[in-house]
């Protein structure tokens, strides 16, 4: 399965899968902030500075 298939697929699941219940967004909203929720995919993964791999 290539990756646009894959997501192809996966976006099938979640356009067919019935809404949330008031309840469960409600609690999904505290678990996880809206701003959090808008800040993540733009921000870039960092490595720590000192991350030194040896060739060993």
């Amino acid at each position: 399965m290539t990756r646009e298939e894959r997501q192809a697929y996966i976006r099938q699941l979640v356009t067919a899968a019935p809404p949330l219940a008031p309840a469960d967004a409600d609690l999904l909203r505290a678990l996880i902030p809206l701003q959090s929720r808008m800040a993540g995919p733009a921000t870039p993964a960092r490595r720590p500075a000192n991350d030194h791999r040896s060739a060993a």
